[in-house]
């Protein structure tokens, strides 16, 4: 790692100068752990290094952190921003259909990201943008409407898709067959099965077979601690109501993926 070098919403280096993320399973070796806890207590570095668990998302974390701490007076769409970050990193949405909805700029502006994997212009683009303009503004834009209405395209394509390859295992849903990304496959299965407590999706990438799994944001369980299961169990990590694991193997992935279902089923 090159220094100064800033680190965000991803696992904890000693050697980064500036470091905010908001996982509990950020640290993934005990001695970076005592690193920070060690300079937390100094206060070396506690306006720079930051742990909150409780944050709904990394970019509001950030945001309330400076904005409180060195009174920075941010401008209006600087709020909007990290207002939304919060909604979406945590589906703080009133349910599955809005949250797969194109109803706001804020919501066709990440679906622009996220579904199809950004090449580095565009993620620069967008990145600059959003420090400068309303997103209002960046959603006119035409690279962001050119990849916005791909993914509303692909929504309408995977949407069956999805149903599927979607069963339900008690109050655990199991999205299994998917070797491409398939556009709203994050919530569809709480659309699908309100019902359920969790869901496991089998998603290719790369060389990877991932387990991502997660709790039903409008019928959750009552003690989730999902990031907490994945990490001791399989080595991956997350928060108490999402996380993921990944496997070499497709075969260890499918027979993980019903043993995580069966699990989470006991904690309903």
């Amino acid at each position: 790692m090159k220094s100064p070098s800033a680190v965000v919403d991803i696992t904890y280096h000693p050697r980064a100068k500036i470091w905010f993320d908001h996982h509990p399973t950020t640290f993934i070796d005990k001695r970076w752990e005592k690193d920070f806890k060690a300079s937390d207590i100094k206060l070396l570095t506690s306006n720079f290094k930051i742990l909150d668990t409780k944050s709904p998302s990394c970019t509001g974390l950030i945001f309330r952190h400076f904005t409180k701490n060195f009174e920075i007076k941010a401008p209006k769409h600087i709020k909007e921003l990290a207002k939304w970050a919060d909604i979406i990193d945590r589906a703080r949405f009133k349910n599955a259909r809005e949250a797969m909805g194109f109803q706001q700029a804020a919501l066709r502006i990440a679906k622009s990201f996220v579904d199809k994997k950004p090449s580095l212009s565009y993620a620069k683009l967008l990145i600059k943008a959003l420090s400068e303009k309303s997103m209002i503004f960046i959603d006119k834009l035409k690279p962001v409407r050119i990849r916005f209405l791909k993914h509303k395209r692909d929504f309408k394509k995977s949407m069956p898709e999805i149903k599927k390859h979607l069963v339900l295992r008690g109050k655990v849903t199991i999205l299994y067959g998917m070797n491409k990304r398939l556009a709203g496959a994050r919530f569809a299965s709480y659309y699908f099965y309100p019902q359920s407590k969790y869901s496991v999706r089998i998603l290719k990438r790369g060389n990877k077979h991932v387990l991502s799994v997660g709790q039903n944001p409008w019928n959750p369980p009552r003690h989730p601690r999902i990031g907490q299961y994945l990490e001791k169990k399989y080595g991956g990590g997350g928060h108490s109501v999402a996380g993921s694991a990944a496997f070499t193997k497709k075969n260890d992935a499918l027979r993980e993926a019903l043993n995580i279902a069966d699990y989470l089923n006991k904690h309903v």
